[in-house]
């Protein structure tokens, strides 16, 4: 970070601490369903946290067949599909690819944080994309009106004002413009970026947006960073760019090996 000109920084997951606003997410989405249904979606959630589930961080939800696919970010193959009881299934008419930009977040859904798994189980039981999108901007509305839901990460803004002193600092993030700057506010930190890229649409548009600051600053890639919480939106496609990432996840494994990249659970100082 001190050596790069450039810092491309994730918003949500990123510039804030903080994992409840996911339960709250799915307390949102589970008023959705009947009491038995409620239990099952709970159960299912719980599972995934412990890692009992094949949805996990880092796989693909194919929302055509409900089934979750293992996905290799480099070389963009399909590898192996299990259904929702763990099993590898055997599906025929599936591509042996499938390329970032082809996400559709709705056929084909990365499962890049901590946002999907809740996306993916409510696709399984039925609930409908306008009904969860609602229930995700209910979520990050809430995470600003409600106490506990949206923790400053202790020490970052006098850190980012440290970064400021010769970089650029850039927010690129799939929330929109308005919701962005909003959360930048609250958290006291949007005087200390230079740029705000809002519905960005990663990971399919990544290396888009990246490949514009690179050439709007006049940067080399190996002279920018990327940093963000989830792996396929912010690191993968800033590595297929030559760039460097962190990856802020509590994951003890990186999941491709590479030396152009590494793992922190917070930004804290």
């Amino acid at each position: 970070m001190d050596q790069a000109d450039v810092i491309i920084f994730d918003l949500d997951g990123t510039l804030y601490e903080g994992t409840e606003h996911f339960n709250l997410h799915v307390d949102n989405l589970k008023q959705h369903l009947n009491d038995e249904k409620k239990e099952k979606f709970q159960s299912i959630y719980d599972q995934i946290l412990k890692g009992d589930h094949p949805v996990q961080i880092g796989k693909i939800y194919d929302g055509k067949r409900d089934i979750v696919w293992t996905w290799d970010p480099f070389t963009e193959e399909l590898t192996e599909a299990h259904n929702w009881e763990g099993e590898v299934v055997n599906v025929q008419d599936a591509p042996k690819t499938i390329a970032a930009h082809e996400f559709d977040f709705k056929n084909w859904v990365p499962i890049g944080d901590g946002w999907w798994p809740p996306y993916a189980i409510a696709r399984h039981f039925g609930i409908g994309t306008d009904v969860i999108q609602a229930s995700y901007n209910r979520t990050k509305e809430q995470m600003a009106e409600l106490d506990g839901y949206l923790k400053q990460t202790p020490g970052l803004k006098g850190y980012l004002k440290e970064l400021q002193q010769g970089r650029r600092l850039i927010v690129c993030t799939n929330s929109d413009e308005v919701d962005a700057k909003r959360l930048l506010k609250f958290l006291d930190i949007d005087e200390h970026f230079e740029e705000l890229i809002p519905s960005a649409m990663k990971p399919v548009h990544t290396k888009k947006h990246f490949s514009y600051v690179l050439e709007k600053y006049h940067v080399k890639p190996e002279q920018a960073v990327s940093v963000g919480d989830n792996f396929m939106n912010e690191v993968a496609p800033a590595l297929q760019l030559g760039m460097r990432a962190v990856w802020l996840t509590d994951a003890k494994e990186k999941p491709v090996e590479h030396n152009q990249y590494v793992l922190t659970d917070t930004l804290a100082q």
